[in-house]
């Protein structure tokens, strides 16, 4: 009685008529046909489904609803089957020509400053080629920001003339302006130098291109060569001098400008000895230590700041072995690509240079400098045994622009949601829509409806509430067939039939009003935000009583957040499982159909967001867009399916 008293009371406070033949706003109904509300013969489709359901009654009353529901649910969206098309390897074409193989390791500058110092002054310096007699007497490297040495010059009354667009200042500025910084490494106070001396010193602006070559193009080349091999030029430095303007500053705190630079990494990260450049009121001074103590006292000041990718290199260097290649690599290449975009190098045009010499296979230079986040694509594949690119796509927000689309600012490390292991296997590889595109291998997927919402018309089966009503309708049903086969066995053959005719049509109104009761909750739906609101859980407890209360999964699992793009369109909404009635918050650029678990990811399972083709004969190689980024429980590989490959890449447009 008591399971019969919660099904009544739950039918009288739930059922909605009105749903038979049009369906609210955001749900997908039950018609045959036009199921969506807005639809122009919903309505209709619904009308012929009550009307079925009647007349039809007495041979759908003894159909078994499995039997029902596999036929209803026959015809669905899959990508189980991908297409054994594959596309090219990224290094099968190499722009340096041939196929991708790797470079050597040892470059050594191809030039550097001869420099005259006389009572603790600069006297003259020369552009020589480096040699032999370099080699032995050796090389200090100069690391330092434009902007500090732009103040030395602006102090010293300089002022620059009008630059080329794009560009700050012309290069015979930007040589001036490094000479007044070469000035005053020259005249600072140390413990150890001869004011009278003839020094080597490496100085990028006076170093990175033949002096005699007047070719703007050639210059171009030369410098762009150079700074693919800066790790190098500075490895094999004897020391380097490290220098920004503020006064006191020790060069290894967060704040100081210098650190903050791409070009930092692969200037300091071997660095065998270290000259602190510091500006003091009574003049410029020189501290000599070593490199492992330098770098081991940014560390601390990365962990004190919860700078997590930024300690993990200092640690792989200061403390050999303790850091994975997998890990090591992917703070670098995070960490590479926040710091472009914070010195307004949105395009990410030196980011595989600044990386080669970094990473333990090194890529030809002639292989670099088809775009930024090509040639960071070139480096992952190359690399491809040390770092899986997952890790990385795990951590991207979504594209400013349509570059790349499965590769964006990576979200800022922090303690609790810097912890992240690759579940699948994924690497770039060649893409006819021009980017390249990722590969995600052995992954796993859970698909979304196109409609969100269904509304479920075999509530009556699904619902614990409704166990008192079913038993009951199903006795009374069953009871009266009973008492029809008995009435026409005794000879009343038409009210026999009259009678199992309209229990079959009570049976069938019973099961049609308590459709209108419930929605299908069989998995992840995303809705948005400026459908449902706030007030999610209000909303969904009008379509289905079971949805009024939800559990958010977020802030206490301490999920990492990705930053919404800022040149693009973007929505937010929810995601929400309809079945354990957990719900995430996420920001999309369209809207989803299915998500990819990527990595562990703090407690949960960071996911990529797609929008793939339903048609995937359309997109035999890359049939996915990137749309967004998830984290959600780990019970996801409880629902997901297998997938052999999944391709991420960019749309193609019309003038593809």
């Amino acid at each position: 009685m008591e399971a019969l008293g919660k099904s009544f009371s739950a039918m009288h406070s739930n059922v909605h008529v009105r749903r038979l033949f049009r369906e609210d706003d955001g749900v997908e109904g039950c018609g045959y046909f036009h199921k969506r509300p807005e639809r122009t013969f919903h309505v209709l489709g619904n009308v012929l489904r009550v009307t079925f359901n009647v007349v039809a009654s007495p041979l759908y009353l003894f159909t078994p609803r499995v039997v029902v529901q596999t036929v209803d649910s026959y015809i669905q969206s899959s990508w189980l089957l991908e297409y054994a098309t594959t596309p090219d390897s990224v290094l099968s074409n190499a722009r340096g020509g041939g196929r991708g193989v790797y470079d050597v390791t040892g470059f050594l500058p191809r030039w550097v400053l001869e420099v005259s110092i006389a009572g603790g002054a600069l006297v003259g310096f020369r552009q020589i080629p480096y040699s032999e007699e370099v080699a032995q007497a050796e090389y200090t490297a100069l690391s330092y920001p434009m902007l500090s040495a732009a103040v030395l010059a602006r102090e010293a009354g300089f002022v620059p003339g009008p630059a080329p667009a794009g560009r700050e200042y012309t290069l015979a500025d930007r040589r001036t302006i490094s000479e007044y910084f070469l000035r005053l490494y020259c005249s600072a106070a140390r413990r150890d130098g001869n004011p009278d001396r003839t020094e080597y010193i490496w100085l990028d602006e006076f170093c990175l291109s033949d002096d005699q070559v007047q070719d703007e193009e050639t210059i171009s080349t030369q410098r762009a060569d150079e700074l693919g091999r800066l790790a190098d030029v500075f490895r094999g430095a004897e020391q380097v001098a490290v220098f920004c303007h503020e006064e006191n500053c020790d060069h290894t705190r967060l704040s100081c400008i210098w650190s903050q630079r791409l070009f930092t990494i692969p200037e300091i990260l071997h660095a065998q000895t270290v000259l602190r450049l510091t500006r003091r009121p009574q003049g410029a001074q020189i501290f000599r230590t070593t490199g492992r103590a330098f770098r081991e006292a940014m560390q601390t000041n990365a962990a004190r700041g919860n700078k997590w990718h930024l300690y993990s290199i200092f640690q792989h260097t200061v403390n050999a072995g303790a850091v994975p290649w997998q890990v090591a690599i992917h703070a670098l290449v995070v960490e590479s690509i926040r710091r472009d975009e914070a010195g307004g190098f949105h395009d990410h045009k030196f980011l595989g240079r600044a990386l080669n010499g970094l990473l333990p296979r090194r890529s030809r230079l002639s292989d670099l400098g088809n775009g930024g986040w090509n040639d960071l694509a070139w480096l992952l594949e190359l690399n491809q045994g040390f770092y899986n690119a997952a890790s990385l796509a795990a951590v991207c927000s979504i594209s400013e622009d349509h570059s790349v689309e499965w590769l964006g600012k990576p979200i800022d490390p922090a303690a609790g949601n810097e912890r992240l292991e690759p579940v699948v296997t994924a690497f770039p590889v060649s893409s006819d829509s021009g980017p390249p595109a990722l590969t995600v291998i052995a992954g796993e997927q859970v698909g979304f409806r196109a409609k969100p919402l269904k509304r479920d018309a075999f509530g009556l089966y699904n619902n614990e509430e409704m166990k008192g009503a079913k038993i009951l309708t199903l006795c009374i049903a069953v009871a009266l067939a009973i008492i029809s086969t008995v009435i026409v066995a005794s000879g009343s053959t038409v009210a026999g039939i009259v009678l199992y005719y309209l229990t079959a049509v009570l049976y069938s109104i019973v099961e049609l009003l308590v459709g209108t009761m419930y929605l299908e909750r069989d998995g992840w739906v995303f809705l948005e935000d400026a459908l449902w609101g706030d007030k999610l859980e209000e909303k969904l407890g009008e379509q289905d009583n079971n949805l009024r209360e939800l559990t958010s999964w977020g802030e206490r699992q301490l999920i990492p957040e990705w930053e919404a793009p800022g040149r693009r369109p973007w929505f937010t909404g929810k995601l929400v499982d309809l079945r354990s009635r957990v719900y995430v918050r996420t920001t999309v650029v369209a809207r989803p159909n299915a998500m990819v678990p990527l990595a562990i990811h703090g407690s949960g399972v960071t996911c990529m967001l797609l929008e793939r083709p339903e048609d995937s004969e359309k997109e035999p190689n890359i049939i996915a867009q990137k749309v967004g980024m998830c984290n959600v429980p780990p019970y996801i590989f409880a629902q997901a399916v297998k997938s052999g490959t999944i391709y991420v890449g960019n749309p193609k447009t019309d003038t593809d």
